[in-house]
């Protein structure tokens, strides 16, 4: 076999074989109602969570993403992001405001009352980690199935919101109704990926822990 056949056999073996990873299919109406149903059941139960994560950004002008990783927590309205890696930064969501701190220790506040697009992102994170998300008002969703779990694609609905965010997906493993990623596609199609990790719910957190 000459080197140009292999060369076009190694291809097709790559797509078929990503063919075969990544296809997904669309959930039934009925499959959808019953997984939907299983993530509300869930998100009822939860009171907090506690995860590592590892954030990717992908630009489209840049040729590699940037990536961070650090911890989350969530408990009632508080909600931490707080970086370990590359930089030390951290954004915390409390109540209608929203506190920043950059990798060098300089702190600053948002009022969230006055700034729709954080307003926006404060719901959409906050609510997908507790599975409420799932709510049809606010989002056009799609719900699909494929080889390691199921995904909820998100359209917002809301103008404000639409106005930054194309499509959010959200990612739940096979037999879990918690989700594991989240990727926000901007409308320019840059994207971000948040991978969550070692997830702990209904831990004893202290409001102490939610500060910069």
């Amino acid at each position: 076999m000459n080197m140009d056949k292999l060369k076009g056999l190694l291809v097709l073996c790559a797509v078929l074989l990503s063919t075969a990873v990544f296809s997904q299919t669309k959930m039934s109406a009925a499959e959808a109602s019953t997984f939907k149903a299983n993530v509300d059941k869930q998100a009822q139960k939860i009171t907090s969570i506690t995860a590592d994560f590892e954030a990717s950004k992908y630009v489209s002008v840049i040729k590699n993403p940037s990536k961070n990783s650090g911890i989350f927590k969530l408990k009632g309205k508080k909600l931490l992001w707080k970086y370990n890696a590359p930089q030390q930064n951290a954004m915390l969501f409390d109540q209608d405001k929203l506190y920043m701190r950059d990798d060098k220790g300089k702190k600053s506040t948002i009022d969230l009352n006055k700034n729709r697009r954080f307003r926006q992102l404060q719901h959409l994170m906050t609510e997908t980690n507790t599975g409420n998300v799932l709510d049809e008002k606010n989002f056009s969703i799609a719900y699909l199935k494929h080889t390691n779990g199921k995904s909820a694609l998100l359209t917002p609905k809301n103008k404000d919101m639409a106005r930054f965010i194309k499509e959010v997906v959200l990612t739940f493993p096979n037999n879990e109704y918690t989700v594991s990623e989240i990727k926000i596609v901007e409308k320019s199609n840059d994207y971000t990926v948040f991978k969550l990790k070692n997830k702990k719910f209904n831990t004893s957190i202290s409001d102490s822990e939610f500060k910069l």
